[in-house]
C-alpha cells in the first residue's frame, strides 16, 4: 500500500508549495502554467501562473508526493518531484524552461503561433499553416475572420461597419469595391501569414477607413541559405478550383533574393432570387425574379524582391509584382411580371455573357536606416502601381406573353467599361527614442491617384454596334492626398501614453467629359488619436483610446455612369458624395495578456450609403449611394483563447453590437436600429506530432444596415492537417460550411420598396491541398540577434 494518501483534514490541507519559474539565463518567466499532478498516472490537481518574478504559490495542498510541471510557449515542458510533509510551507526545486528545439549553431522555429492574438491594439488572424487557409483564396479566409462580413456585392463591414481601407503589406489598394472583390477572390490563400483587423489604428495610418483597417500581411521568408514552398490544392463544390503557388527564398551574406507565382483557376456559381411589389392594393405589380451566375476567374500573380543590406545599420529593399486575370461571366435570368394575386402577365427573359480582364504591376522601393542602436530609425518608400481593367458585358433581352411568344423585339446590349488607374505614393518615417521610455515619431507622405473610366453603352441596331450617346460616359478622378503625422509615446512607471495627430490635405476633381459634369474639392482635416494602456498588475491590464477617421467617395461611386443590369434594374453613381466622419472610442481589458474584451462606440457623419430608389410609373429600380444618415455603432467584443494541454486549443470571438442610423428626410426619414451577434471560434486538435485536426464555426444574426435588413447565417468547417518527411511536408483537407447555410436573405419595406433578396451561392466546398518545404528550414543563431524578429517566433 503506498504512502500517497488525498485523505483531506483541515490541518493537512494547510500547506503550500513555493517555487520560482526561470529560463537558462537564470531570468524568471512571467505567467507560466504551474501544474500540479498525481505521480501515479500524471492526472491533473490543480494549476497556478507565475508573477512577474516568476514566483508562484499553490495552497491548501494535502500532504503526499507530487508533480509539478512548468509549461510556457516557446519553452520545453519542465518536470520536478515534490513532497509535501508535516511543514507548512514547502520550497520546490526551481523549474528551469529550456528553449523550445534548441540544437548547437541553430534554431528550429516549431512554437505554435495561436489562430487569433491581440497585438499592438489590433486583433491579428495568423493564417500561415491553418489547414483551414490551404487551398481557399484571400477572400474566403477574410470573410472567416473574426468580425468581417462580407455582402452578396463584395462590400466588406468590419464589427457590423462598411467603410473599411483594405490594405496588402501596409499598402492602401485604391480599388473600388467590385475590384478589390475580384483581386481577392482570385489571391491564393497560401501566401497570406496573417490578418490584421485594427478598428482604432494610430495617427501612422492613413486616416482613410471610417470602420477601421484590415491589412493582409503576405509571406516573406528570411531563413539563410535557398528555401522554398511548393503548394498543390484542387476542390470542387458546385465547380471545379485550383489554387497552385511555388514561393522561393534565397539569403547569402547581405543579400535575400525572394519571389513567388501562384495561378488561380476557380469556378463559382450562385443563384439569386429578387421578389418585389410595386403599388399598393389591388394595382400593385409584381417582379418575381430568379437568377443563376456561372463565373469562372483564372489568375496568374507574381512577386521578385531583393533585400541588400548596404552596410550594418541600412538595407536597400526592392519589389516588383504582377497580377493578372482573366474572367468569364454567364448568367440566365427570368423575370416573371404580373398583377398582383393574378396570372402570369409577360416574361423578361435577360442572357448576360461577360468578359472580364484585369491586371496590375506595382514596383516598391524601401531604404531602412537604423541610425544607432537606441532605436532611431528612418524609413523612405516610394511606389508606383497601374491597374488595366477590361470588362463587356452582352445584354440579350427578350420579352414574352404568357404564351411564349414575343411582345416587343428583343434588345441586344453591350456594356463596354474599361478603366485605367494609376497611382504614385510616397511616404518617409523617422523614429526618434529620447529614453527607453518615451520616443517620437513622425512622418510624411504624397500619394495621386488617377482614375479613367471610359464606358459605353452600345444596342445591336441592323446588325450593327451603335454607340447610345445618352447612356455613355467618359469619367477622370484624380486625387492628391498629402499627409504628416507625429506620435509621442511615453512609458510611466506601468502607464503608457500614445498621443497622435495626422493632417491630410485633399484635392479631388471628378470630370464626367460626356455629361459635363465636374465636381472638384479641396479641404483640409485633422486626425487625432490617443491611447492609454494601464497596466493594473501582472494579469490584469486596461486601455482606451479615440481616434477620428475619415471615409473618401470611391471613385467609381462618383462616377454618374449607369451601370446596366436589365431593363428594369441598373446602378447609378452620385458625382456630389461627401466624404464622411467617423469618431470612435475604445475601451479594452485583458485579463493574464490573452483574454480581451473590449467596448466601443463610433458614430459617422454624413455617412456614404448604398440606398434604392423605385419609379411606380416605370418599374424601374435603381440602386445609388448617397450622405443618408448618421450611424451610430455601439460594440462589445470578447476574445478568449483557451488551450488544455498540448491536445486541443481555440479562439473563441464574440461581438455584440447595435448599429443605428438616422436622417431627416422629408419624404421617408429613417431612425432605425437593432442589436446583432457575430461569433467566430476556432478549434485546433493535435491527434498526434503529424496529425491536426481543425475546425470553425460562425455565426451572424439578424442585423439591419440602413434600410436593409440582412437575415442570419451560420456555417462550420472542418480541416484535417497531415504531415510526414519529417514535418517538410503535409497534405491538408478541408472542406467549407458543410451543412450549406451561409447564404442570406436582404429585405427592405423602406419608402414605396418592398423587395426580398436570396443570395444563394457557392460556399460548401472541399479542397485538398499538398504542400512541400524544400531547402534549409532552420536559423542560425550566429547570424541573429537575441532581440531579432525571429527570437519573438520562438517565444523568447
Amino acid at each position: 500500500m503506498t504512502s500517497f494518501s488525498y485523505k483531506r483534514t483541515f490541518a493537512q490541507e494547510n500547506h503550500i508549495i513555493n517555487g520560482q519559474v526561470k529560463d537558462e539565463t537564470n531570468a524568471p518567466i512571467d505567467l507560466a502554467t504551474i501544474s500540479l499532478l498525481n505521480p501515479k498516472d500524471s492526472s491533473y490537481i490543480r494549476s497556478v501562473f507565475s508573477n512577474e518574478k516568476g514566483v508562484y504559490a499553490l495552497k491548501s495542498i494535502p500532504q503526499g508526493k507530487y508533480i509539478l510541471a512548468a509549461t510556457m510557449i516557446g519553452y520545453r515542458k519542465t518536470y520536478v518531484k515534490v513532497e509535501v510533509n508535516q511543514e507548512q510551507n514547502i520550497n520546490a526545486s526551481d523549474l528551469v524552461l529550456p528553449l523550445e528545439a534548441k540544437a548547437l549553431g541553430e534554431v528550429t522555429i516549431t512554437a505554435k503561433t495561436p489562430p487569433v492574438e491581440r497585438k499592438d491594439g489590433a486583433l491579428v488572424v495568423n493564417v500561415e499553416n491553418s489547414a483551414l487557409a490551404a487551398g481557399n483564396t484571400a477572400m474566403d479566409i477574410l470573410q472567416r475572420s473574426p468580425g468581417v462580413s462580407v455582402d452578396k456585392d463584395g462590400n466588406i463591414s468590419l464589427m457590423g461597419k462598411q467603410g473599411v481601407t483594405v490594405m496588402l503589406d501596409g499598402k492602401q489598394t485604391y480599388l473600388s469595391a467590385e475590384q478589390l472583390a475580384n483581386m481577392l477572390r482570385a489571391m491564393d490563400g497560401n501566401n497570406i501569414q496573417s490578418i490584421e483587423l485594427n478598428t482604432n489604428p494610430s495617427a501612422k495610418y492613413d486616416a482613410a477607413g471610417t470602420a477601421g483597417i484590415i491589412n493582409i500581411k503576405l509571406k516573406k521568408n528570411k531563413l539563410e541559405g535557398t528555401n522554398g514552398t511548393l503548394s498543390l490544392s484542387a476542390g470542387y463544390g458546385k465547380t471545379h478550383k485550383s489554387n497552385n503557388s511555388l514561393q522561393i527564398n534565397h539569403k547569402v551574406g547581405k543579400v535575400n533574393l525572394f519571389g513567388n507565382y501562384s495561378y488561380v483557376n476557380n469556378g463559382f456559381n450562385s443563384g439569386l432570387e429578387l421578389y418585389r411589389t410595386i403599388g399598393q392594393g389591388e394595382d400593385a405589380k409584381v417582379f418575381d425574379q430568379y437568377a443563376q451566375f456561372e463565373n469562372r476567374r483564372a489568375s496568374s500573380n507574381a512577386r521578385l524582391g531583393i533585400d541588400y543590406q548596404t552596410s550594418d545599420r541600412n538595407t536597400l529593399s526592392a519589389l516588383f509584382s504582377g497580377f493578372f486575370m482573366n474572367g468569364k461571366d454567364e448568367s440566365n435570368s427570368n423575370n416573371y411580371i404580373s398583377d398582383i394575386g393574378s396570372s402570369l402577365d409577360s416574361t423578361l427573359t435577360t442572357l448576360n455573357r461577360g468578359n472580364n480582364k484585369y491586371n496590375s504591376l506595382t514596383f516598391n522601393i524601401n531604404n531602412t536606416f537604423n541610425i544607432d542602436t537606441l532605436g532611431k530609425k528612418l524609413v523612405i518608400e516610394a511606389d508606383i502601381s497601374r491597374f488595366n481593367d477590361k470588362t463587356k458585358n452582352f445584354y440579350d433581352n427578350f420579352f414574352y406573353n404568357p404564351s411564349g411568344g414575343y411582345i416587343r423585339d428583343p434588345e441586344f446590349i453591350l456594356n463596354d467599361m474599361p478603366s485605367t488607374i494609376n497611382i504614385q505614393t510616397a511616404k518617409a518615417d523617422y523614429t526618434h527614442p529620447f529614453s527607453k521610455k518615451n520616443k517620437l515619431e513622425v512622418g510624411a507622405k504624397y500619394g495621386n491617384v488617377k482614375s479613367d473610366n471610359n464606358m459605353g453603352f452600345l444596342n445591336l441596331i441592323d446588325g450593327n454596334w451603335q454607340n447610345n450617346e445618352g447612356r455613355s460616359n467618359h469619367f477622370v478622378y484624380t486625387e492628391r492626398v498629402t499627409a504628416a503625422y507625429a506620435i509621442f509615446s511615453q512609458q510611466l512607471n506601468k502607464t503608457e501614453v500614445k498621443t497622435g495627430l495626422r493632417m491630410e490635405h485633399t484635392y479631388s476633381d471628378g470630370n464626367s467629359i460626356t455629361m459635363n459634369v465636374r465636381n472638384k474639392r479641396d479641404y483640409l482635416n485633422f486626425f487625432p488619436n490617443i491611447s492609454i494602456n494601464q497596466e493594473l498588475s501582472n494579469k490584469h491590464s486596461l486601455g482606451i483610446s479615440y481616434s477620428r477617421r475619415i471615409n473618401r467617395p470611391n471613385y467609381s461611386n462618383l462616377n454618374p455612369f449607369l451601370y446596366y443590369v436589365d431593363p428594369y434594374s441598373y446602378q447609378q453613381g452620385n458625382p456630389f458624395l461627401n466624404p464622411s466622419f467617423t469618431n470612435s472610442y475604445e475601451l479594452t481589458y485583458t485579463l493574464l495578456k490573452k483574454y480581451n474584451v473590449t467596448a466601443g462606440y463610433q458614430k459617422t457623419k454624413d455617412m456614404v450609403g448604398e440606398i434604392m430608389y423605385q419609379n411606380d410609373e416605370t418599374n424601374v429600380l435603381y440602386v445609388t449611394r448617397e450622405n443618408i444618415a448618421s450611424e451610430n455603432v455601439y460594440f462589445v467584443n470578447i476574445n478568449v483563447p483557451i488551450a488544455i494541454g498540448e491536445f486541443w486549443s481555440s479562439n473563441t470571438n464574440l461581438n455584440a453590437l447595435h448599429l443605428g442610423y438616422k436622417a431627416e428626410i422629408p419624404t421617408a426619414p429613417i431612425d432605425y436600429g437593432q442589436f446583432g451577434l457575430q461569433a467566430n471560434s476556432n478549434h485546433t486538435f493535435n491527434i498526434s506530432k503529424s496529425l491536426r485536426v481543425e475546425a470553425t464555426a460562425q455565426y451572424q444574426s439578424p442585423l439591419r444596415w440602413s434600410i436593409y435588413q440582412i437575415g442570419s447565417y451560420w456555417g462550420l468547417d472542418l480541416g484535417v492537417n497531415k504531415s510526414f518527411l519529417d514535418k517538410k511536408a503535409q497534405i491538408k483537407l478541408a472542406i467549407t460550411d458543410i451543412f450549406s447555410t451561409m447564404p442570406n436573405t436582404v429585405r427592405t419595406n423602406y419608402a414605396n420598396l418592398n423587395v426580398r433578396i436570396i443570395n444563394n451561392y457557392e460556399s460548401r466546398v472541399a479542397r485538398l491541398t499538398f504542400t512541400y518545404n524544400f531547402g534549409n528550414q532552420k536559423l542560425k543563431t550566429s547570424q541573429r540577434n537575441l532581440d531579432s524578429t525571429e527570437k519573438n517566433r520562438v517565444g523568447k
